[in-house]
């Protein structure tokens, strides 16, 4: 089996540590995302784009990842815990899920890689579907009817008429040569 070519997010909040996996990772081919320090960062180096896997600290500078784990099982995306802590730190839903001990060699990180979904990495990752856009709304002819953007739309409307009343008349191009002081 081979990892090459596999977009894999690294959430490590050590920097050497991080620096270290990350360049394993590479020489072995990994599209590395990251390495990203704390989940808030991880969120958005996804974005909407997938990865084919993940390798996850549990403990980024005194807070956890669970959170980001949950939108990658959303997601659909394999999920490898690098910690140094116990199982029983580990809530109900991640328990016996794959994860490694920190410190860990590269060889054994790249191993449980492989482990977490071996048939999937022959596959590129799915695009995240993305729903189908909505047509416009007509403008309802009844207010009672308005959606919100109908109601944004008058709102936006109603404000421009007052700025235009409340600016004074434009002078005409005569007028404005009559008075310059040129």
């Amino acid at each position: 089996m081979e990892i090459t070519g596999k977009r894999i997010l690294v959430v490590e909040d050590d920097y050497r540590l991080a620096n270290a996996l990350c360049a394993d990772l590479r020489q072995h081919g990994v599209v590395v995302v990251g390495p990203a320090p704390t989940p808030f960062y991880a969120m958005q180096l996804l974005g909407r784009r997938g990865v084919d896997g993940a390798v996850l600290d549990v403990r980024l500078h005194g807070k956890t990842v669970f959170g980001l784990a949950d939108e990658l099982c959303r997601r659909g995306t394999p999920i490898l815990f690098a910690t140094a802590n116990d199982e029983d730190v580990m809530p109900e839903r991640f328990q016996g899920r794959p994860r490694i001990t920190k410190p860990y060699d590269p060889e054994s990180l790249r191993r449980a890689l492989l482990a977490l979904q071996p048939h999937d990495w022959t596959a590129p990752a799915p695009a995240p579907a993305r729903p189908a856009p909505r047509p416009a709304p007509a403008i309802a002819p009844h207010p009672g009817e308005a959606d919100s953007r109908t109601r944004m739309l008058r709102a936006m409307t109603a404000a421009m008429r007052r700025a235009g009343a409340e600016r004074p008349a434009r002078r005409s191009g005569a007028d404005r040569t009559a008075k310059s002081p040129r």
